[in-house]
């Protein structure tokens, strides 16, 4: 009969291991500019099933009001990945050598995932019927350089009107629904869930949305971005947190389809300024690519659109300022979903 062996002895035998083996790697930190709003699911849906932490990542969530101030920050290293709007700024600062990449799709409006439209005050429904009837009044938007200004623009170019046929007067969205009340504006470009809480309040409702003005594919609204010195420094993290993302992505839009859409909800309850859960069931969300793909021509028109009006000066190639690598590694990894 074989001896039992002693505890001591197991003990060495274990601790031996262990050394063989060497220490767990401590995760990799990555810091994110956050904004707390819908477009940024996929990253909370990833913290919350853990699909950073299986890949060794920690994500260190740093708040911003809007992206432009988190640019900053993320030029010079402070953060690593941000989400935000195509904007006149954007072209501008890769005209200057911009250290940072477009690595992913962010947001699509298209039929039926368009968070971005056109309200109309209620008290003008019998009087505003065609574009033609915008001109002259009073439009609101959330800053000059907005997304939206381009989806207004190129809503009046449809018609064979331009933005100065129109006055635009600027505001954040908060602040449109008093100006909506006390009759200070005619129209506003509202984004979800602003423009679904004023069509309760009945002061405005949903005259255009996106997807009438920009046909499929649709209109690329957001993109990702990394600080090129980190992700250069950093290959297998920068590969591993699209990957990371990508998951949280499809599973935003299997929620929107109806598959884990409580939890996923649930999830953005928590992260989002958007507390109000019943909220999600009535209002659009933005659609997010299942395979991080950038629709370049929609960006390209986006910049010629904002050269046409003067914003931006000098023009940039698309091409240059999208870096698809991380995307392929992720798909490499995932498959592609049809």
């Amino acid at each position: 009969m074989r001896r039992p062996r002693p505890a001591s002895f197991i003990a060495l035998l274990l601790a031996v291991a262990g050394l063989l083996s060497g220490p767990a790697a401590a995760a990799d930190t990555v810091k994110v500019g956050h904004l707390g709003i819908t477009a940024d699911a996929p990253v909370y849906i990833a913290i919350e099933r853990g699909y950073f932490r299986e890949r060794n990542i920690e994500v260190k969530l740093e708040p911003f009001v809007s992206a432009a101030p988190a640019m900053a920050p993320l030029s010079n290293g402070d953060i690593q990945v941000v989400g935000g709007g195509i904007a006149p700024s954007l072209f501008n600062a890769y005209a200057r050598a911009f250290p940072v990449h477009v690595v992913a799709h962010r947001t699509r409006d298209v039929e039926g995932n368009s968070i971005d439209t056109l309200m109309v005050r209620s008290d003008l429904k019998d009087k505003i019927r065609r574009v033609a009837d915008l001109k002259g009044r009073k439009i609101a938007v959330n800053a000059p350089g907005s997304p939206l200004v381009y989806m207004m623009g190129k809503m009046l170019e449809a018609e064979g009107m331009s933005l100065q046929d129109v006055e635009l007067v600027y505001m954040s969205w908060p602040d449109m629904a008093p100006a909506f009340a006390n009759k200070a504006i005619d129209l506003g470009t509202v984004v979800e869930p602003f423009s679904t809480l004023y069509e309760d309040k009945g002061i405005a409702y949903n005259w255009k949305r996106s997807p009438d003005v920009f046909r499929p594919p649709g209109w690329d609204m957001a993109v990702l971005f990394y600080n090129d010195d980190w992700a250069r420094r950093n290959p297998r993290v920068a590969n591993e947190f699209m990957v990371a993302y990508i998951k949280g992505a499809r599973d935003m839009m299997d929620a929107w389809n109806g598959k884990g859409r409580g939890e996923v909800v649930d999830i953005m309850v928590k992260y989002t300024r958007t507390k109000e859960k019943p909220l999600y069931d009535r209002m659009q969300w933005g659609y997010v690519d299942p395979n991080g793909a950038i629709l370049r021509d929609s960006v390209r028109d986006q910049q010629d659109f904002f050269a046409r009006i003067n914003q931006v000066p000098k023009k940039v190639d698309i091409d240059a300022i999208i870096d698809d690598r991380y995307v392929k590694y992720a798909l490499e990894k995932l498959g592609v979903r049809k």
